[in-house]
């Protein structure tokens, strides 16, 4: 009878011990925050270059940047590089994001004419909670060829893009990040990227990111 209450309160406490140490690893791993799923409403054209434009009925449109690109940031600062009244080529830089000494040159899909800038947008960083397709536009601009409009992506021709996207992004993740990283600082489950996963690679990645990713119309 002793023997058996000295086995028992050994597996007593090993199962303590257990439950004590599973905690203590439970309690060391990072808190993951929710994150919202990517957005696609209707009515909204979307550009290769990861930017995003509403169009009106005068032919103005409002353009700004989409979950895809907020995502590589946590709460990104916008610089605006065109002022009211500029014109603006194709593939010129309008935007610079930057967080942590990263950096990215938003790049303009249309040619037309700066009308307005959105200072609201630069006095805060944005983060994935922003309303990126009402209060998050950047410009509105006045397009060269408002008909160029109709030829970018809508609907779920969007959302199977962005899903070749995001496989891309994994591909390039898995060459150029740090080695040893771990893939939940880089990745949340279903493979989406963790907001910020730009700031975890170096300069030099992150303008190979750039060039990969933000330099198609």
């Amino acid at each position: 009878m002793t023997v058996l209450l000295f086995l028992a309160t050994i597996v007593l406490f090993l199962t303590v011990d257990y439950f004590v140490q599973r905690s203590k690893k439970e309690a060391l791993q990072p808190v993951r925050k929710p994150v919202p799923a990517f957005r696609f409403p209707d009515g909204i054209f979307f550009s290769k270059n990861h930017t995003w434009m509403n169009l009106f009925p005068s032919g103005k449109v409002q353009l700004g940047i989409d979950d895809f690109l907020m995502r590589m940031f946590e709460a990104p600062a916008i610089t605006y590089l065109k002022k009211d009244g500029d014109a603006i080529r194709k593939g010129e830089p309008i935007l610079r994001m930057f967080e942590n000494e990263k950096e990215l040159i938003v790049r303009s899909p249309i040619e037309g004419k700066i009308e307005m800038r959105n200072t609201e947008l630069a006095k805060r960083p944005l983060t994935s909670e922003t309303a990126l397709f009402s209060e998050g536009w950047a410009y509105t601009i006045k397009p060269a060829q408002p008909k160029e409009i109709r030829n970018f992506l809508m609907a779920d021709e969007t959302k199977y893009w962005v899903k070749r996207e995001l496989g891309r992004l994994r591909d390039f993740l898995a060459v150029t990040a740090p080695q040893g990283t771990p893939a939940m600082v880089i990745l949340q489950d279903g493979g989406e990227p963790m907001p910020g996963v730009l700031t975890t690679l170096t300069a030099d990645t992150v303008k190979k990111f750039e060039q990969q990713f933000l330099n198609e119309f």
